[in-house]
């Protein structure tokens, strides 16, 4: 059973979020996986600390509520709605968005999840290419891609929610937006990580995101899939979900 809470934002309206439990998985992807890359090397990775983590992309509405703007506004690739995801949004100004959400808290809540936190949501148990498995066939009920977007004339991110979800509840974890994660993006971090809530090499030029986009083909979309862009970029297909920290 999916356990669900929703948050409310200053500005108004409400964030829902899901329970991800501790546990340990296997992150990355075996030498044997169609499409894997050198900067995937499969190894065991714990989660301690249970937390909360968005059941959706953040969208405009919850952006603009919180900040005040629009970035995406008058972008090429970018449908300007609500219920779309954020984007057109820096990692720096993903900060920012994060600050504010914590002052009105008093407390530090939210924050962006971090790579492993991430890969072990979007697998949600599983040890295949996609959260569903290694049928290509299914992924366009999962997410928004290549395929079933750009490549068909829908050059823009879709409304969030709109495909099935993962095993654990989350939606477009696979797709419609890259999501950014706190760490710095490394090349053999896998190889010298520790085994216990790993946070991402110490410094770096490019900070990672996750899950592919409605510009990738379907292997850009593999849980197991790294991306480095740099922090104060801003793409029209790069969005964000967050993490809240358990707070009895």
């Amino acid at each position: 059973r999916v356990m669900e809470g929703s948050f409310s934002l200053p500005g108004g309206g409400g964030m829902v979020f899901v329970w991800i439990a501790t546990g340990t998985f296997w992150m990355g992807s075996p030498s044997s996986e169609a499409g894997g890359r050198s900067d995937e090397a499969l190894h065991e990775v714990e989660i301690s600390s249970g937390f909360w983590l968005g059941r959706y992309e953040v969208t405009q509405g919850q952006w603009e509520a919180v900040m005040g703007t629009r970035p995406w506004s008058g972008r090429d690739h970018v449908v300007s709605d609500l219920s779309h995801p954020a984007v057109s949004i820096s990692w720096n100004a993903v900060q920012r968005f994060i600050g504010r959400l914590n002052d009105a808290a008093g407390d530090s809540l939210y924050r962006l999840p971090s790579e492993a936190e991430w890969e072990y949501a979007c697998r949600a148990g599983s040890r295949t290419r996609w959260s569903f498995g290694d049928d290509e066939s299914v992924l366009g009920d999962y997410a928004w891609y290549w395929d079933n977007a750009w490549d068909v004339g829908e050059e823009y991110a879709h409304a969030v929610g709109t495909k099935w979800p993962n095993a654990w509840g989350l939606y477009d974890m696979h797709g419609n937006v890259y999501e950014w994660v706190q760490d710095w993006y490394g090349s053999d971090y896998y190889d010298v990580s520790p085994r216990v809530d790993p946070r991402g090499p110490s410094s770096g030029s490019l900070r990672v995101g996750r899950g592919g986009s409605f510009v990738d083909g379907a292997s850009d979309l593999r849980s197991a899939d790294r991306s480095g862009f740099s922090p104060g970029g801003r793409g029209d297909d790069i969005g964000v979900r967050l993490l809240r920290i358990y707070n009895p």
